[in-house]
């Protein structure tokens, strides 16, 4: 049965309705993997039948296995995929999201590892606009340390253009009460010592 629904022209039953069969039948090992096994035989998974291999691969944490087709380039990207691939590993989920061009999830994805650089470069490489005054608010209540590091490179980044204004996330920290924060991103962002920032130096 397997075989004749991965030889159907076009795909015509590789349906929502035949991997609905093939689960119903149960088995050891399920019918529905053995039916899967068939297909990535022939080539690579649509989505549907993408998301259906992995929720019981993962719920079994078998996680090399998705890793090793991943690699294969024999499984759909979605977003929903990257979701389902999220908690259990950040890296994977990434790689998806950046295939499937899921560009909230890959910012999230960076912020989440720490790597505040790539969304920088990624958010300019693909035209996403961010909220990085939104994102730093976040950030700063999850990790201080590194939105102040972040902020830093939004001021004073490669391109020469201040992705956001100095004196907007002076209040970022200050409304969180972070005066140690606030004064070391102030002393990085002032060294250039310009008459128009003044007003910033006066808060420091």
């Amino acid at each position: 049965a397997a075989k004749i629904a991965g030889a159907s022209p076009r795909g015509f039953l590789r349906t929502a309705e035949t991997i609905m069969k093939f689960k119903q039948m149960g088995g050891q090992p399920p019918a529905l993997f053995k039916y899967f096994l068939v297909l990535l035989e022939k080539g690579p998974l649509n989505a549907q039948e993408t998301l259906e291999l992995a929720d019981p691969v993962i719920k079994q944490n078998k996680i090399q296995l998705l890793e090793k087709y991943i690699a294969e380039d024999k499984l759909a990207v979605s977003e929903e995929f990257g979701d389902m691939l999220m908690p259990v590993n950040i890296d994977m989920a990434l790689s998806i999201y950046l295939k499937a061009q899921s560009s909230e999830k890959v910012i999230r994805c960076f912020m989440q590892k720490g790597e505040f650089d790539k969304i920088v470069e990624y958010a300019t490489r693909v035209g996403y606009r961010v909220d990085y005054s939104a994102m730093l608010q976040q950030l700063v209540q999850m990790n201080p340390t590194g939105a102040v590091e972040f902020a830093k490179k939004l001021v004073t980044n490669e391109s020469g253009q201040q992705l956001i204004d100095a004196n907007t996330v002076t209040d970022v920290f200050l409304g969180m009460n972070l005066l140690r924060e606030a004064t070391s991103f102030l002393l990085d962002a002032l060294k250039s010592n310009r008459k128009e920032e003044g007003f910033l130096q006066t808060r420091v």
